[in-house]
């Protein structure tokens, strides 16, 4: 069952961008007058009606699925979505000031194409109401297997392998998602108000492996944007940018 782009928008938009139950901002769409939206959404007759439909996490989608919570929290939650009720806890930054994001060494002002590979994006991050963060991210396998996909905070995967991935959303404003299968990590993190800080490892792109500490953003082992490490960029099309074929 694949909700139409306009609607997703929509339940996010109502959520406060953040799962309606506890704020995490990776989200998956339901309606909560009916369940089954797997394992076989091939009989689901595809007609969406937002009233009785809810952003939630993965997590909160599964426990819906298998009955641990049923439909009345969820329409509680609709009317009074976690983000509302807990702004401070919401992942978002603390004012509509310039939004700056630390990737390995460089801190990126206003950048929204932070990874890019092979004119691919990798990681696209921006904020909507000038406060809530909202992101692109491919997880691509060593296989070059597009196996995860975050768009606009909207998370989609194979649901075969559905268990491979965990999804946490810790205090303070703090994002996890990890594949233990893959070996595969990324983690997003508000810092002081308006500072994200991005770090990855085991991501992968055209067979050439991701890392992003601190201090590096590593391809196939080797650092990538060593010439700007260190500085503060502000209004780049670009934040750090490379070629899969020189590795």
């Amino acid at each position: 069952m694949v909700v139409p782009q306009a609607i997703q928008n929509q339940l996010k938009k109502e959520a406060f961008y953040g799962c309606v139950i506890c704020g995490c901002p990776v989200l998956e769409f339901v309606d909560f007058n009916r369940k089954g939206t797997y394992p076989d959404e091939s009989r689901q007759q595809e007609v969406f009606l937002p009233e009785n439909m809810v952003a939630i996490c993965p997590s909160h989608n599964i426990k819906f699925q298998t009955g641990e919570i049923d439909y009345t929290l969820l329409a509680s939650s609709k009317n009074s979505p976690f983000n509302n009720v807990h702004d401070d806890l919401a992942f978002a930054t603390t004012s509509p000031d310039e939004l700056a994001v630390s990737l390995g060494g460089c801190t990126f002002v206003n950048t929204s194409r932070l990874l890019v590979v092979d004119d691919f994006d990798l990681i696209n991050i921006r904020r909507m109401d000038q406060r809530f963060i909202v992101m692109d991210v491919n997880f691509f396998n060593k296989n070059n297997e597009l196996v995860g996909i975050m768009f606009e905070n909207s998370w989609s995967s194979e649901r075969s392998k559905i268990g491979d991935w965990s999804i946490e959303y810790l205090r303070p404003k703090r994002l996890i998602i990890s594949n233990k299968r893959e070996n595969m990590s990324f983690e997003a993190r508000i810092e002081n108000g308006n500072h994200l800080r991005l770090l990855a490892d085991g991501l992968w792109y055209n067979s050439r492996k991701i890392q992003i500490n601190r201090s590096e953003v590593l391809l196939d082992g080797t650092e990538i944007g060593a010439d700007i490490k260190g500085t503060v960029l502000t209004n780049y099309d670009v934040g750090i940018g490379a070629e899969s074929a020189i590795f």
